[in-house]
């Protein structure tokens, strides 16, 4: 899908010495950093829930363990 964005001159500058530095493509780059940022916020929505239910329920002592290793695979709930 093709989109229109408008990004100030000093990220679109920092973007072009992004791509220039990792050989990669302006569409490339730009698709990476949107698929972070979304993978980002849902994990902090993510640990938001948990955290709320911290105190409502019995939660397992090796839950930090548990939500790290979700984290370092790119489980999503």
């Amino acid at each position: 899908m093709k989109i229109t964005i408008d990004i100030s001159d000093t990220l679109k500058k920092e973007l072009k010495k992004t791509v220039v530095n990792e050989k990669k493509s302006m569409s490339s780059v730009v698709q990476e950093a949107i698929d972070y940022y979304i993978r980002e916020r849902t994990k902090k929505k993510l640990a938001q829930k948990a955290l709320a239910l911290v105190g409502k329920t019995r939660i397992s002592p090796d839950i930090l363990t548990d939500l790290e290793e979700g984290r370092k695979n790119g489980d999503r709930i």
